[in-house]
Order: C-alpha cells, then structure tokens, then sequence
C-alpha cells in the first residue's frame, strides 16, 4: 500500500544562528549559540499531513504552538530556555497555528489519531497538547532520553510540551533494513509509512519514509536542516548530540538517496528553492511528473555523485541591508 497524499503544514518560522544551521564544521558551539546575536536568519518550522487509506489522518510532528510564540519567556519561565532564548524566536501567525492549518484540509485536531514525533526539540512538539488523545510514535532511544539534558543545559522535551501525551508508542527497528539503514520500522505493517532510525541530532532523532505512487518522501525532521545538509563534508548543522552519530545519519540517507532514484527530500526547516518548490508542489498533497523531475534535475545541478556541492550552491551569510541582526542566506 503507498499513502494517500502528504500535505506540508506550515506552521510558522524560527529565528536562528546563521552558525547553528551552517556552523558545524567549524565547531559553532553552544556558547556561540547563546552569544551571537548579530548573525541570525529565519527559516520556516514545517509538520507533515498524511492521509492514509485505513488509520486516516496522520500527522509527523506538530510544530510550535501560540504561547511559545506569544508569551515566550512566561511559558519557559524556570527553565534555560527563558534566558538562551530571544522572546522574538518564534513566528505563529494565526493562521499557521496547527488547527487552521487542519481545518484547511477538512480536519480537527481530535480526528489525528497517530502523531509520529521525529524528534523532542521544542519547534517539533510545541502543539502536541492538542493530541492528548493520539498515539505518538516515536524512536525508543528518543523516549528513553526524553529527561535528559541536551547540551548539559537545555532539556531533550520541555515538560510543558509533552505532558498532555497519555500514549506513547515507543519503536524498535527491528524490521529489513533498506538503502543505508540496517533495520526499519513498517509503522503500519503495510509498507506506507517506514520509519528510519537517523539518531545524532538527538540521541533517537527518526526519520519517516513515505511509500507514494511511482515516487518516494523522505521526511528526517532535523536529521538534516535542508537539502544541502546531503553534502555532508561542506555543510553542516551545529552539533547538538553526537557527532558521529550525525555524520552516519547522513552517510545513510545519501545512500537511500541513491537507492531509491525517485527519492525526494522534505526537511522541515528548508529555507532553499528546493524546499520552497516542493512544498508549494505537493499543497494538492502529491507531486505531478513534472515537479518531480524538476527536482532530480535540482539535484544534479546542485550534487556531484559523491554528494559535494556545485561551488556556486555553497551557502553564505548576507546581512540585512538595514544593518540589523537577522540577514539572509545566498
């Protein structure tokens, strides 16, 4: 069986380090993290509609939700994150908020009966107290981990976030490996939704593979922050877990990339040409063969076969033209 239909929601932006997205290989830390308030960029925060034939509407991470973007220091108020994190973080025009942004494709939050979480960072779980009801699906290590501290400061999952979840449905990838990854979880026993284990930005960060007619979507959360994050020795994300583990991530998922041809990757925080013409494709919930091919054509033009960059794709900080702090990326 292949899903139905995968719709992107947009569910508002986040102002972030330009280092924290493009730092990494040159050890952008958590200090810089804190500090650097002259270098920051927005970029949008996406979760993921899928329609499937028999279990419904299924949702792959929630997004943020109004009170982390409306009253930001009062939410976290008595954690780190009131003081790390700017009061202007977080976009969330009504709009985007998780219920419109259902209620545009004929649902309510109580009809989501299945959440799959890729991972527990904050701009991931913000509107997961709308589904207390749901079963949330996520990688066995990321549950165990969920009281830990990452970074040593700041929590895997804010308590505030994640206490409304009555069923958590922790997995184990214990089905036949395919591309790169040695085990996969078939979430749904039908071959629809495979979950992929691509730990190293958080200690059990999944990735969901979704089955579609004559075409496949990778959805890897923040295991990579856009397209460009596939060339992993030119780009890369600040480290927020283990590095190693990060770079096998990635390592895998270029392989899956070669293995399956009509692959395409839907990050949630892709701010490139390629994100933005993917998910402004697939608002009818699929890709045509046209968009599809545009992609692989982007690909090539942008990737040798050994995944390096073509020079003129690399990315670089522009500053705002009114001199202010948050620039754009060229």
């Amino acid at each position: 069986m292949t899903a139905s239909k995968v719709f992107p929601l947009r569910i508002g932006r986040t102002k972030v380090p330009y280092g924290q997205f493009y730092g990494g290989l040159g050890d952008f830390s958590i200090a810089e993290f804190a500090e650097d308030k002259d270098h920051f960029i927005r970029v949008p925060i996406h979760a993921f509609l899928i329609e499937h034939a028999e279990r419904g509407p299924v949702l792959v991470d929630t997004g943020i939700g109004p009170e982390q973007a409306g009253e930001h220091a009062r939410y976290y108020r008595g954690s780190i994150m009131e003081y790390l994190m700017d009061d202007d973080e977080y976009e969330l025009p009504a709009g985007e908020r998780m219920e419109a942004q259902l209620a545009r494709h004929g649902y309510r939050p109580a009809d989501v009966q299945d959440v799959v979480i890729t991972h527990f960072h904050e701009d991931h779980i913000g509107a997961l107290n709308l589904f207390p009801h749901a079963q949330v699906h996520l990688g066995r290590a990321e549950y165990e981990a969920r009281n830990t501290k990452a970074l040593g400061l700041i929590p895997l999952a804010y308590p505030r976030s994640i206490e409304a979840v009555r069923h958590w449905r922790p997995v184990d990838f214990t089905d036949p490996g395919i591309g790169g990854f040695d085990g996969s979880a078939d979430l749904f026993g039908d071959g629809s939704l495979v979950l992929l284990p691509t730990p190293g930005h958080s200690p059990g960060s999944t990735s969901v593979l979704v089955r579609m007619d004559g075409y496949d979507v990778l959805l890897p959360g923040d295991a990579m922050y856009t397209i460009q994050h596939l060339a992993l020795d030119q780009v890369r994300q600040m480290q927020t877990a283990d590095a190693g583990l990060f770079a096998d991530s990635i390592r895998r998922i270029q392989w899956l990339h070669r293995a399956l041809p009509n692959l395409v990757v839907l990050t949630s925080h892709d701010h490139t040409r390629y994100g933005e013409h993917l998910r402004a494709a697939m608002a009818g919930g699929g890709l045509s063969e046209a968009d599809l091919a545009w992609a692989k054509a982007w690909e090539r033009d942008t990737f040798d076969p050994v995944y390096n960059l073509n020079p003129a794709k690399l990315p670089r900080f522009v500053p705002a033209a009114d001199g202010g702090p948050v620039g754009q990326v060229a």
